[in-house]
């Protein structure tokens, strides 16, 4: 299984599943988060590239609304 760091927490093991296809086994910090799957490597590496991007909105967002409150 090959890892990706995706973000600070977040990262990312492929690996080719049984029946032609891959997948990626999000983890945080260690911890299980979330299953993606794609049918070439170059999407599957996409997805995830998207998936951190939504990851780093959301903490950016989160972080806004502390500052004004």
């Amino acid at each position: 299984m090959n890892g990706v760091q995706l973000t600070n927490h977040l990262t990312a093991q492929f690996r080719a599943s049984d029946i032609s296809r891959y997948e990626a086994r999000i983890t945080e910090d260690g911890g299980f988060r979330d299953y993606l799957y794609a049918m070439s490597l170059k999407r599957l590496k996409r997805k995830c590239e998207r998936y951190a991007k939504r990851e780093r909105k959301a903490i950016e967002y989160v972080t806004t609304l502390k500052e004004e409150s």
